[in-house]
């Protein structure tokens, strides 16, 4: 025929101008270690990436085989003592590594893991900038105790944390060194009767032992200058109770011991002894302890012949107060230190033998004694080992703030190398410190959680967010708090069913109230969705701010695969009689149309969805564009359908054609 073919084309007309959506913003956060590489020969080594695996207990055999040869994987080693699996995963060709971790994490989704990490051979050990960490002008042995004691270990896990205070009560500390300055927060002063050699009123660190002890605690770390604490990061309160010839009243330090329990700090480092057994400075290391502040103390140096110790071995307070935590030293050999005191108070030991830390910048009394002292300086002594000490229980605390005076001692000491005779002896304590294992032995166990989340949808829109209603168990061994310092939040992020992370982390929804051990409360999240259209996974997971997620104590997310689609979406089905060819003017139409997106279609209100058409010719030009529009006879619901029918017209001229 001469005249031009004419096609109607349905089509669902939205009545809301809906806005563009912003892009989905992510943010990764790398850890300092994580960004280091390993030596040559070490990554020669690992030529084969490996991850650990570790099921759940009821994860059956062919389960396990199943979850395995899902990432192309075979089984390496088995570590049957704590069910460990290693897995050979292939060469990455990845130089990041980035491959490994993208195989862990879609590992990490099949249900019968409970969790994946990248095997550490070769793994980089966390080494700071700072130059007196490696090696020295004088000794050439630089920090050898935090290596020794495997600080750097340590720090491939945690690193100081501001929120925890260290009072060090001892000289003062020169605030304005360059690797203490922004260091301390403001303290105090109780020296009642100075010597008269020292400056009257004096508020700063005069004599220069006070600032070798706070920079081992905590003088930044990783900034190019000197040394690295052992704490870098923590904050230091630091309180002046001794005057310029390093002495003081027992009574100044008691002072000094309230005020710092009274004023946040979570540790004190006492580097100072007596042989004065007095009862008041007992009574305020009791007062701290009794508040849950852990009382760090050396145990004194009075294991060789001095003018100071009235004996050898002799007693040292506060160290020797069953209260404090009294700490010895040991030399570069793993040996105690000679000078250092052998006795049953004794908990552990530490490196104290050429200590290199800060010393003020200024003149002071150590430093016109002892020329060349001035800025940096390597000390020995019982007060050396302590704040070494004091700095791994900060570490402790940054990583699990809730740890008890009780359980720092106890973590302490079970973690240390047992280097003497068997522990406890008089000369180690319960044996020499070990930075690296303790902040490896976690409290990780007391986490438990049991998630409820059935009644989520399983479809959702690109288009904004859905409200969920997330039901929570307390299987954990402390109660969660909704508020306070440390309150436990419920969060979310999306991945695809790659594994890969495409919301990290999603905003987090506050509990209604504490909920005790064995308590059960429901949570109201508004969960904003993915931007693009797809399946994906929703993972909920708890976190206790500022301590730790809940999956990192493997305890088991809940996730909940949900398709996420185009808010409207639809499908047409004429009626037969109007596929059939239709005469020159107006003809009523019947269409079925049925829901596929995922908001309901309003049939009336202000944004009303509504049947339209076109007319297309054959070689896909508009020939009508738009055609008449016709009304749902009532909402459709995602996945309902309604029966509509419209008025399509031809106009004169034109060849009626079937409907398609």
């Amino acid at each position: 025929m001469g005249m031009a073919r004419q096609l109607v084309v349905f089509i669902v007309l939205l009545g809301i101008l809906m806005p563009a959506r912003p892009a989905a913003s992510r943010s990764i956060e790398l850890s300092p270690s994580s960004t280091q590489r390993a030596p040559a020969a070490a990554r020669a080594s690992a030529d084969r990436p490996r991850l650990l695996v570790h099921f759940w207990p009821e994860a059956t055999r062919a389960g396990r085989e199943a979850a395995i040869a899902s990432i192309g994987g075979t089984i390496d080693r088995v570590l049957d003592r704590i069910d460990v699996t290693r897995v050979v995963i292939g060469t990455s060709t990845d130089p990041t590594g980035d491959d490994v971790g993208r195989v862990a994490l879609r590992l990490s989704r099949d249900p019968v893991v409970r969790s994946v990490e990248p095997d550490s051979i070769g793994s980089v050990r966390f080494t700071p900038t700072d130059p007196l960490f490696l090696t020295d002008p004088v000794f050439g042995v630089g920090q050898w105790g935090l290596r020794t004691v495997h600080v750097d270990q340590a720090w491939d896990i945690v690193r100081g944390s501001p929120s925890i205070i260290v009072a060090v009560i001892d000289t003062g500390i020169d605030a304005d060194h360059p690797d203490l300055a922004g260091v301390s927060i403001p303290g105090a002063t109780f020296v009642t009767s100075p010597d008269l050699s020292c400056a009257p009123n004096s508020t700063i660190d005069d004599n220069g032992h006070g600032t070798h002890v706070a920079g081992l605690i905590g003088a930044k770390g990783n900034n190019g200058l000197g040394i690295a604490g052992v704490a870098f990061g923590v904050t230091i309160l630091p309180i002046k109770a001794l005057d310029c010839q390093g002495s003081g009243l027992l009574s100044d330090v008691a002072s000094a011991v309230i005020w710092a329990t009274d004023h946040g700090a979570r540790i004190i480092n006492i580097s100072l002894g007596s042989s004065a057994a007095q009862s008041t400075l007992q009574e305020a290391v009791r007062y701290a302890v009794t508040h849950n502040v852990f009382v760090v103390a050396a145990a004194g140096n009075c294991g060789l012949p001095s003018l100071r110790c009235p004996s050898i071995d002799q007693p040292q307070y506060p160290g020797a107060f069953p209260e404090s935590f009294a700490v010895g030293a040991t030399d570069e050999q793993d040996g105690y230190a000679t000078f250092s005191n052998v006795n049953t108070y004794v908990a552990l030991s530490a490196p104290g033998v050429r200590i290199w830390s800060t010393t003020p910048t200024y003149a002071t009394t150590l430093s016109s004694a002892i020329p060349g002292t001035q800025r940096y300086a390597a000390f020995s002594g019982t007060s050396q080992a302590a704040p070494l000490v004091t700095g791994i229980a900060a570490l402790l605390l940054s990583a699990e703030p809730t740890l008890s005076v009780a359980q720092l001692a106890e973590r302490l000491r079970k973690t240390a190398d047992d280097i003497g005779a068997p522990s406890p002896d008089g000369s180690f304590g319960a044996g020499r410190v070990n930075a690296g294992r303790a902040v490896s032995v976690s409290e990780a166990s007391s986490y438990g959680a049991a998630y409820a989340v059935a009644g989520l949808p399983a479809r959702a829109s690109t288009l904004g967010a859905f409200n969920a209603t997330v039901t929570l168990t307390n299987t954990s061994k402390f109660p969660w708090t909704a508020s306070g310092a440390y309150p436990v939040h419920l969060a979310f992020h999306w991945s695809d069913l790659a594994g890969r992370t495409t919301v990290w982390e999603g905003q987090r929804s506050l509990l209604p109230r504490d909920v005790p051990v064995g308590g059960t409360t429901s949570v109201q999240a508004v969960i904003p969705t993915p931007s693009t259209p797809g399946a994906f996974v929703l993972r909920f997971d708890l976190v206790r701010e500022g301590v730790s997620w809940f999956s990192t104590a493997h305890v088991r997310t809940a996730d909940r695969t949900v398709f996420i689609g185009s808010p409207y979406a639809a499908s047409y089905t004429p009626t037969p009689a109007s596929r059939a060819a239709f005469l020159l003017g107006a003809r009523a139409l019947e269409v079925t149309v049925t829901n596929l997106g995922t908001l309901t279609w309003p049939a009336g209100g202000p944004a009303p969805v509504r049947l339209s058409y076109h007319l297309l010719r054959p070689d896909g030009t508009v020939s009508n564009w738009e055609g008449a529009r016709a009304s749902l006879p009532s909402d459709v619901v995602p996945g309902g359908s309604a029966t509509v029918s419209i008025s399509a017209t031809i106009q004169a001229g034109r060849a009626q054609v079937p409907w398609l």
